[in-house]
């Protein structure tokens, strides 16, 4: 059920792209997703993981601190993200290459950053309670409602340049929203524990913050750095090139390398428990991944400079341009990400840790390469698609490894 509901709401964000990129200039979807790129960074961790150790506790009550306790370190860490913001507004600014008369959307990313921690406090709640319906419902809820502001504040000009931030914001109140129905998360509740419940709760799970964190970190970083890094060696438009071309080659993997995936973990688990090793799922999985790649990835590589700027308006035509290079790219990280849960089949979930620093530090060298030797925008995606492929490739290689091994 949540996979379908996350597939429907990408589906929904692909075919109303046409319509965002005629209502909204590159530069307007750069500042969104550098807004969305750090908002990502810090909300994902803000609650130091302890919504992660939700589902754990067989004390319903000990579940209900740690939400609490998570949603306490949110609030906190967001005011303290406001008031560094505040403080350095001119600085960061600067460093993101954009504006400071213009920025004013900076003081929103406090708010997105609660409301992606609170979203995280929730989703494990409802997990725990099996509230499937509710999640999957959210996450169509959000993304719906994000569409539609978006839509409205763009077809009436009215606060064009932060339209889709806004929408961003509503979404994600609304899908908070439907969260909390199911779950008994009263704001006034939170006060009815005492100081001493949280550090004795805070200290029976300390491993999450002390592991799960600086994991997350690494893994949020990586996701969401280059954007960042983009606009302070090129600039916002880019940004917003590159964002459209990552949303539409992202869709296939969201679409349907994530069914794989759900499907691929849960036989290679039995094969694994039946035979000890889990490789003749994997090379079967690996063949379908590839066939899956080539027949959608190569197509998009060729056809990318034509149907962008027909598809989204002339302006778009650079998205177009970089779309080739990445689709190389993508088609590589369509089939890791697929085959990546194999290190969860064998348990080598510390490897996960290391990939993630490999693929943070090859976005870094990247950016500073090109800064390095002042390629241009084209270059820069031609040597991050190279090397990012070839990690990828590497990658593949290593869940092969693991999954033949016997145990």
């Amino acid at each position: 059920m949540l996979s379908s509901g996350t597939a429907l709401s990408q589906l929904i964000l692909v075919l109303i792209s046409p319509i965002l990129t005629r209502l909204y200039s590159p530069d307007a979807f750069g500042v969104f997703a550098i807004f969305l790129s750090i908002s990502a960074i810090i909300g994902s961790n803000i609650n130091l993981k302890f919504e992660q150790a939700i589902m754990l506790p067989k004390d319903q009550d000990d579940a209900y601190k740690l939400a609490y306790l998570s949603n306490y370190l949110n609030f906190g860490f967001s005011l303290v993200v406001l008031l560094l913001i505040i403080i350095f507004y001119g600085h960061i600014a600067t460093l993101l290459n954009v504006d400071p008369k213009t920025s004013y959307w900076l003081f929103l990313v406090p708010v997105a950053t609660y409301f992606i921690g609170f979203n995280n406090v929730l989703v494990n709640l409802n997990n725990r309670l099996k509230n499937y319906k509710s999640m999957s419902g959210s996450v169509i809820a959000k993304n719906a409602t994000m569409t539609l502001v978006q839509l409205l504040l763009g077809f009436f000009k009215f606060l064009l340049s932060s339209g889709l931030i806004i929408g961003q914001l509503v979404a994600y109140a609304f899908g908070n929203r439907v969260l909390r129905l199911n779950v008994d998360f009263r704001f006034k509740k939170m006060f009815g524990f005492k100081l001493k419940d949280f550090k004795d709760i805070a200290k029976r799970y300390k491993d999450f913050p002390r592991f799960a964190f600086p994991a997350g970190i690494a893994n949020a970083a990586t996701l969401n750095i280059t954007n960042i890094l983009i606009t302070s060696v090129y600039s916002v438009s880019y940004v917003g090139f590159f964002s459209l071309a990552n949303r539409i080659l992202g869709a296939p993997s969201a679409l349907i390398s994530q069914s794989i995936s759900q499907v691929y973990y849960q036989n290679a688990n039995e094969e694994k428990i039946n035979n000890g090793s889990c490789i003749v799922i994997f090379k079967s999985t690996l063949k379908k991944l590839v066939i899956l790649a080539v027949s959608v990835f190569i197509p998009l590589a060729l056809l990318s400079e034509l149907l962008f700027p027909f598809i989204f308006g002339n302006e778009w035509k650079e998205a177009g341009t970089l779309a080739k290079y990445l689709s190389v790219m993508f088609a590589f990280r369509f089939v890791s990400s697929a085959l990546s849960v194999t290190l969860n089949v064998t348990e080598n979930q510390k490897f996960s840790l290391y990939i993630n620093l490999i693929l943070l530090a090859i976005n870094i060298s990247v950016i500073g390469l090109s800064l390095l030797f002042k390629l241009t925008m084209i270059d820069f995606a031609f040597l991050y698609c190279i090397t990012m492929s070839l990690a990828y490739l590497v990658f593949i290689y290593i869940y092969y490894e693991k999954a033949k091994i016997k145990s």
